[in-house]
């Protein structure tokens, strides 16, 4: 399956490549990525997803909330650096998280330490976070139990299914600041 998150999340990217151009990021000298394509313009740069030449995986998050860590998470953030991707899910506004480099990679995986302290704290079903919403207080889960994806309320739990599997919530979202910009 984690070939296919893969797989799923490189089509993602090449579709919004295709309906935004070239994807910006506002530049931070001091926090590069392989993914920028300089030189900046603006205070922008342009990105493209960077393939690492091998995959990260969340081993040291497991070992530290010593739990099992559902292998789509490693599939979705451990392949690539790249921007956020904006995007619409079945009228859902959302924003697709990514590590845009190693030191956002490691602090992408403490914030899901974080996040999953509290969702033991408050005895929830352990879930990982893939997506904001225009909605501050709700978050795209990745069930760690079902690797289906879900629409949570922070502190409350799961409002609903948005997809069986991450693979079809990836081939379904429908990239770009214009899904954004129009209902969807």
């Amino acid at each position: 399956m984690q070939d296919q998150v893969v797989s799923a999340l490189a089509e993602l990217f090449s579709r919004y490549q295709r309906l935004a151009g070239l994807p910006l990021i506002d530049y931070d000298p001091e926090f590069s990525s392989p993914a920028e394509l300089l030189p900046a313009q603006q205070g922008r740069v342009g990105w493209r997803p960077w393939l690492k030449p091998e995959a990260d995986a969340f081993d040291n998050v497991a070992h530290a909330l010593d739990m099992q860590v559902h292998p789509d998470l490693s599939a979705l953030f451990g392949r690539y650096y790249a921007g956020h991707v904006p995007g619409c899910f079945k009228g859902l506004f959302l924003t697709l998280l990514q590590p845009w480099n190693e030191r956002d990679f490691a602090r992408l995986q403490e914030n899901q330490i974080a996040h999953q302290l509290m969702m033991t704290k408050l005895k929830l079903p352990a879930s990982w976070f893939i997506a904001t919403t225009a909605n501050e207080q709700q978050l795209v889960t990745l069930a760690n139990d079902s690797g289906e994806v879900w629409l949570e309320q922070l502190g409350k739990g799961r409002i609903g299914v948005l997809a069986p599997s991450l693979v079809q919530f990836l081939h379904r979202l429908e990239p770009g600041e214009k899904a954004l910009a129009q209902s969807c």
